[in-house]
């Protein structure tokens, strides 16, 4: 199968080298045709970042960093 959608090495980050706010640090995922994803964790989280991050969709100053 082929995936739809592969996430490897996400990371946005806010700030600057000095003093970054990592909001999304390293997430990894796939989803396959077919399959149902859902992301979950407590309220602050990053839960929300990371769609926006995928997405492209993030607030100005937001660092996209893909390794």
């Amino acid at each position: 199968m082929s995936a739809l959608l592969e996430v490897k090495a996400l990371k946005t980050w806010f700030g600057n080298d000095k003093a970054p706010y990592r909001a999304v640090d390293g997430v990894d995922f796939c989803i396959e045709k077919g399959q149902t994803y859902a992301l979950v964790g407590e309220s602050g989280c990053g839960k929300s970042m990371t769609a926006l991050s995928i997405l492209r969709l993030n607030p100005y100053p937001a660092s996209h960093i893909v390794a």
